[in-house]
């Protein structure tokens, strides 16, 4: 019935010498469009069409909505790993599908609609940023089906796993295979005064300083909007495209690449 608890453990006395072998390439798992899929939910709540508030809830809550089982994980493996403290080590990832009933009960337990919602919400309450995954290793690590199984973690950027990888330019797929919610628009207005507050907080290396204010590429912005929170300026906003129904398109893509609704 899913990997026993103790095993999971043992594997998380590992965490640090697997991510000094991963450092220096001499181990590193590369992700792939088939074994993973992720997309960023960005954390401020202005993101909108219209002016009416949509994210990140409204995307959580569509697939807490729509899925066949869910587990809310004891901790998170990042935070653990990297004996986080700034944010709650127990806020642990949401499991959806119908796989979770094999997860084991040292790892997490299984929940309604609502009180994931209010997980959700107070992970979001605390600064922590949706991501919507598949994973081919998160199914391996909790010994469910990859087929039947995807997860909404919370992630911090001073912990996840994914975002070090790709801030180092450790070349584990994880850049590739996460993508920007389809209609999402970042713009940098004359406000900027070039301070390069968010150059730094930057995972992706997308902003750089040209001519006294940001620019940010658009190819490598994943869309997180952590920028936008952190600019004293207020000099970034985000906004949806009027015909992208991102809920939609997500459920939609995820449901093509797993058996996690009913």
């Amino acid at each position: 019935m899913g990997r026993p608890a103790f095993l999971y453990h043992l594997m998380m006395r590992f965490y640090k010498p697997f991510q000094r072998l991963e450092r220096f390439r001499l181990f590193a798992a590369r992700s792939t469009d088939e074994t993973n899929s992720s997309h960023i939910i960005p954390v401020n709540e202005s993101v909108s069409p219209g002016g009416a508030v949509i994210l990140p809830m409204k995307i959580v809550a569509a697939f807490i909505q729509r899925a066949d089982g869910i587990a809310i994980l004891r901790e998170c493996l990042c935070r653990r790993g990297e004996h986080c403290s700034d944010y709650p080590i127990d806020l642990g990832c949401l499991l959806l599908g119908p796989a979770v009933r094999d997860l084991h009960e040292g790892l997490g337990r299984n929940v309604g609609p609502d009180e994931a919602l209010e997980h959700a919400e107070r992970a979001i309450r605390a600064g922590l940023t949706p991501l919507v995954v598949h994973n081919r290793f998160d199914a391996w690590l909790w010994g469910i089906d990859y087929g039947q199984m995807m997860n909404i973690c919370f992630c911090c950027d001073c912990c996840c796993s994914v975002r070090r990888a790709v801030r180092l330019g450790i070349d584990t797929g994880a850049s590739l295979t996460m993508h920007r919610i389809d209609g999402l628009r970042i713009t940098i207005d004359d406000r900027c005064d070039g301070c390069g507050i968010c150059v730094a907080g930057c995972f992706t290396g997308a902003i750089r300083l040209s001519h006294g204010r940001a620019d940010i590429d658009q190819a490598l912005c994943k869309g997180c909007g952590r920028c936008m929170a952190t600019c004293p300026k207020a000099a970034i906003t985000m906004d949806i495209d009027p015909i992208a129904d991102p809920p939609a398109r997500l459920l939609a893509h995820y449901g093509k690449r797993a058996t996690w609704e009913s």
